[in-house]
């Protein structure tokens, strides 16, 4: 046989392989490629990008349309049609993402893709089948009937339309809008002001706007780094710490910790280096700028395409053809990395530090100051909701009948839970001569009327032009709404009451099971978000049935995310297990089970609108402020510090380490008592901000603020001090 040279043949079926093995059957990976071409070929300009979703049953379709530069017919053959080329702009040192001459090609993986453009007023037309087969049609005129099917009445652009296949599940329209709004790789795309991103459901039509808006956090790092092993290289490096710990894998690409990779444009991947399975890294965010990798991606292919031997410091691609960030085992990779976890070691080692030095805090104690915590931010954001609804003016000016309506309800939306009374306002203008108002609810027996029907009205504190008053509810059944009328004349005004169940508190003083239970028998989880539930059980049980618990829920609308494994608390001398619920259906209830061998044990799982309060958290620390007992730090996290050094405090606390009074009845209603004056001075902080002026002086101020304590006292003292621990 006679020697013969060819070169190796690609098939259809090696091309449908390597795209699906690309996208994965990941609609979010698909429409990613989309949204960050058409923001290529923005460039620096401003400009739309709109990605419309079909949800229906069968085959869908995903439409990607843009305004930016377009293609002609060559272009777009020689940008598609040619697996591998290099045609993106990157090779020439352009500010683009393409460097693997695959981009758009694997979007085939989903079912044809037809790709339109506009440019130059001419039209170009490409088809993309699975196989790998094109066709192409030539450049024609861009009339307007073309113009008005693309939706590019002007100017250039280009639209994107992938036949989905019905082997593809097709997500749930605010499921992917969540997905995309967190995704690392769109973030700078998400936050920069140039560029809006939207999302259409093709069938209602309705549109969001995708935005991300980077937190903003305290630095902890930041510094132009050297890569050893290459002088040439620098990485930005800046390193923040988050508000709260995350613990979310890095699988997970909405995740909010990581470090993200950057080369001059693209984000690479979301990391925490070699600190992924260390829990204290979860405090942890930030940036590596490096525009090298760039480099490096570049001058492997420069050398390839001109048939010269990879080097030792660059020998394989540095960029992963299957999407999935930069090449672990790449030199330059592992030189970035060991320059960065240098820095980012350090601060989860004084992380980890702090941590043991608060230790001192026992956990018993810490429990109940996360489940206090949680409940007063709840209480509190209702209370600064009034008082923003109220609206109140500052200076007791009078308004003019445009600018104040006639009849004003505060609030219209009213949400009331069984057990607590509420009260909303009714103003009326003064100039109406009314002063009574007449309420009713339809359908009645879901809410009473504390003062019956009928309502007196006295002049508002704050506003000369306006009467006020109050209607006292009292919920009675729950899970139901009711529409409450207020009449004045021949104005009326109409609001929704809508009762929950009774606020379930944190339990506290948790005593070792008997058997396996969940810590609460009710949880609430925000619609579209993720919730833990902690489930415990005795040791003796775990002996015989082992660890693994089995979980499940009894509706699609409550999701249970992962497994659950028991694991022994030394501080608390029994197992528990961490259970991850989403909330995918609004109003959804279910009851979650875990089985534990031959025991069971259920919770009930409600689903809400929104999160019921403020992040609001409460910490002892080992510090002092001078006469201050405690300090509160506004930002996305409210923090009460407690000065655990302050001298009245040490005097209940007792000695360091062991701090044994911290478990006393006295110590904890000296912190019920720091705690709600510190609440409630940020309450009248926020309603003096508001403009309430009916703090005439000194006398009516007192008022105002020892209703407010009396109401939070009660809550913190029924939380850090049970009836039982007065025993």
């Amino acid at each position: 046989m006679k020697t013969r040279r060819g070169r190796v043949t690609y098939s259809d079926r090696a091309f449908h392989q390597d795209a699906t093995d690309a996208m994965r059957g990941d609609i979010v990976r698909a429409i990613i490629e989309t949204v960050t071409n058409s923001d290529d070929a923005y460039g620096e300009s401003k400009g739309k990008i709109l990605v419309s979703v079909e949800h229906r049953r069968g085959t869908w379709r995903v439409v990607t349309r843009d305004r930016a530069r377009g293609m002609r017919a060559a272009r777009m053959e020689a940008a598609i049609a040619s697996l591998g080329a290099r045609t993106s702009g990157f090779e020439q040192g352009e500010n683009v993402r393409g460097n693997l001459g695959r981009g758009a090609k694997d979007l085939a993986a989903f079912g044809t893709v037809v790709f339109e453009s506009v440019c130059d007023d001419k039209y170009s037309k490409l088809v993309l089948e699975p196989s790998g087969d094109y066709e192409l049609l030539p450049d024609q005129k861009a009339d307007a009937g073309v113009r008005t099917r693309l939706h590019i009445p002007r100017g250039t652009g280009t639209v994107v339309t992938m036949q989905v296949g019905d082997q593809f599940r097709c997500p749930r329209h605010d499921k992917l809008f969540e997905r995309l709004a967190s995704h690392f790789q769109l973030r700078d795309i998400l936050s920069d002001p140039r560029r809006e991103i939207l999302l259409e459901d093709a069938g209602s039509q309705e549109t969001r706007t995708i935005r991300y808006s980077y937190p903003s956090l305290p630095i902890l790092f930041t510094a132009e780094l050297v890569v050893p092993g290459y002088p040439e290289a620098t990485a930005m490096v800046t390193i923040y710490r988050n508000a709260e710990r995350y613990d979310d894998p890095p699988s997970d690409p909405g995740r909010p910790a990581g470090l993200l990779i950057k080369g001059r444009r693209a984000i690479y991947e979301n990391t925490l280096f070699r600190f992924e399975t260390n829990p204290y890294a979860g405090w942890f965010s930030g940036r590596v700028e490096c525009a090298y990798i760039d480099e490096v991606a570049r001058d492997y292919d420069n050398r390839m395409t001109a048939g010269e031997p990879a080097t030792e410091e660059n020998p394989i691609p540095i960029i992963t053809r299957r999407r999935d960030g930069l090449q672990h085992t790449h030199p330059f990779y592992r030189a970035l990395a060991a320059a960065v976890e240098e820095e980012l070691g350090r601060l989860v080692a004084a992380e980890e530090a702090t941590a043991r030095r608060e230790s001192a805090e026992n956990s018993r104690i810490r429990r109940t100051l996360d489940a206090l915590g949680r409940d007063l931010g709840r209480l509190l954001d209702d209370d600064m909701r009034e008082i923003d609804e109220e609206g109140l003016e500052g200076g007791g000016g009078v308004g003019t009948d445009d600018e104040v309506p006639a009849l004003r309800l505060v609030p219209s939306e009213i949400v009331m839970y069984m057990g607590e009374d509420k009260s909303v306002s009714v103003q009326v203008r003064r100039d109406l001569g009314i002063t009574q108002v007449h309420v009713e609810v339809d359908p009645e027996g879901v809410v009473e009327l504390l003062d019956g029907a009928d309502l007196e009205l006295l002049p508002h504190k704050a506003r000369r032009d306006l009467l006020t008053g109050q209607i006292r509810l009292r919920a009675l059944l729950e899970d139901e709404e009711t529409a409450i009328t207020v009449s004045a004349g021949v104005h009326h005004e109409v609001g929704l009451i809508e009762v929950r169940p009774e606020r379930i508190l944190e339990e506290v003083e948790i005593q070792p099971p008997a058997t396996l239970q969940f810590e609460r028998d009710g949880y609430r989880v925000t619609y579209g978000k993720r919730k833990k539930l902690v489930v415990i059980a005795p040791a003796e049980l775990v002996d015989v049935e082992g660890k693994d618990v089995r979980v499940s829920s009894s509706t699609d609308g409550i999701a249970v995310l992962g497994e659950a494994t028991l694991e022994y608390d030394d501080d608390l001398d029994y197992y528990t297990a961490t259970v991850v619920v989403e909330g995918r259906q609004l109003g959804a209830k279910a009851i979650i089970r875990a089985v534990l061998g031959e025991v069971t044990a259920t919770c009930q799982v409600v689903v809400l609108r929104t999160e019921e309060g403020p992040r609001l958290q409460v910490r002892i620390e080992n510090d002092e402020a001078g006469f201050r007992r405690a300090i509160v730090d506004p930002g996305e996290v409210t923090t009460i510090r407690i000065m655990g050094l302050h001298p009245v405090i040490r005097r209940y606390r007792g000695a360091a380490p062991e701090h044994s009074g911290e478990d006393k009845a006295a110590f904890k209603a000296l912190l019920a008592e720091i705690i709600a004056g510190e609440v409630v001075r940020m309450l009248m902080e926020h309603k003096y901000r508001a403009g309430a002026t009916e703090f005439r002086d000194a006398a009516s101020l007192y008022v105002d603020h020892g209703r407010y304590l009396s109401k939070y006292l009660a809550r913190c003292h029924r939380m850090l001090v049970p009836d039982g621990a007065l025993e």
